[in-house]
């Protein structure tokens, strides 16, 4: 449940008899008004230290929540697919950004935008503990170690206008389902998750607009859920954002593959790579009309592969002085299984780049300094 210091319940008699013999013993030994005024400060703010110390003490869950709002990007953002120092850059959510429904209070902690997402840290505090077994839900391969609470979500952005025409499955419709936010953390106690999502602004149907330096946004969760736990309700909130434009980059290649696969651009943020394609059928070369014939990968400056989402990636732990884009044939599953087991085979990752420049019909250079 959320914490209000409000409701920490502090000594009070203890507290004043501490206080009342210090200061008769300080008055005893001091008799200039000077080091009186001086000691009377210190030791009342001493008292009142120690006797919040043993609240805290006595409640040490009490006391770990406390510094948790303001500050849970420090504990979760290297675990997320694009990790950063989100703690350095977010700002506070102070306006808007608690919500209560069915014994589930959800708060929202930080948030950061750059031109091509937003990234808000949460906690969400529950009445009951969590089942147990949430704490195993994180047994899972690749990106998706760790835990996730799953929010099934509608969003608002005041630089949105409806359509003139759209079907009713269409945003702004009511029929629209919005992608569920993958709030990605760790369990502070059993009754305490904490985590970050991240709101991309390249899906539809936001990637229809621009983006405005600042916005408001609402969001709105109807409900939360992971392998082992699933809670219906109604949390809302509403804040103002700032876009972080600095530290962004964008480099024009316009290259293109024998099948028609453009290479428009590249653009960088601290926090991601994204690779901008498109096609062109002027380009498709003879024999190579069949678009899924090639298929391609990236390595970076030293050879190492780097493993993107639909083109996008985090700069995280790859050399992006370039990156080189190869395109080799696959014509059959057979193939392509072969090719991929040799791409993630831990043991030729020093021979990667030969072995692409032997089996590949194309590759594009992109210089990224």
């Amino acid at each position: 449940m959320q914490i209000k210091f409000d409701d920490i319940i502090v000594p009070t008699e203890k507290l004043d008899q501490v206080v009342a013999q210090n200061l008769y013993d300080i008055k005893r030994k001091y008799k200039k008004r000077k080091q009186w005024n001086y000691l009377i400060r210190g030791m009342a703010a001493a008292a009142i230290a120690l006797a919040i110390t043993g609240v805290f003490a006595a409640n040490p869950a009490l006391a770990a929540k406390l510094p948790l709002i303001g500050h849970i990007f420090e504990k979760v953002q290297d675990d997320q697919m694009y990790p950063g120092k989100f703690d350095e850059v977010a700002e506070p959510v102070s306006v808007g950004n608690v919500s209560e429904s069915e014994g589930i209070t959800m708060t929202l902690s930080e948030i950061y935008s750059d031109s091509r997402s937003m990234y808000v840290s949460a906690m969400i505090e529950s009445e009951e503990p969590f089942p147990d077994q949430v704490k195993e839900s994180n047994i899972i391969e690749g990106d998706e170690i760790g835990y996730h609470m799953y929010l099934s979500i509608e969003q608002e952005f005041d630089f949105m206008t409806p359509p003139e025409t759209y079907e009713a499955f269409e945003w702004p419709g009511e029929e629209y389902e919005w992608t569920s936010l993958d709030l990605k953390g760790e369990y502070v106690d059993e009754h305490t998750f904490v985590g970050a999502m991240r709101i991309s602004y390249n899906e539809y149907p936001v990637a229809g607009y621009d983006v405005p330096d600042t916005f408001r946004w609402k969001l709105k969760v109807n409900g939360m859920e992971n392998m082992y736990y699933s809670k219906a309700g109604t949390w809302e909130f509403e804040t103002d954002v700032s876009v972080d434009r600095t530290g962004v980059k964008v480099i024009d290649v316009n290259q293109s593959a024998p099948n028609g696969d453009v290479i428009q651009s590249v653009t960088m943020t601290p926090y991601e790579v994204a690779i901008d394609y498109s096609y062109d059928e002027s380009k498709v070369k003879p024999e190579y009309e069949k678009y899924d014939l090639l298929q391609s990968v990236m390595l970076d400056a030293d050879g190492k592969l780097i493993v993107d989402k639909v083109g996008v990636f985090s700069p995280e732990r790859y050399h992006l002085s370039e990156i080189t884009i190869y395109y080799f044939e696959a014509p059959s599953d057979e193939v392509y299984t072969e090719i991929q087991e040799k791409l993630y085979d831990e043991t030729l990752k020093d021979q990667l780049r030969n072995y692409l420049e032997e089996i590949s019909v194309h590759k594009i250079v992109i210089s990224l300094e």
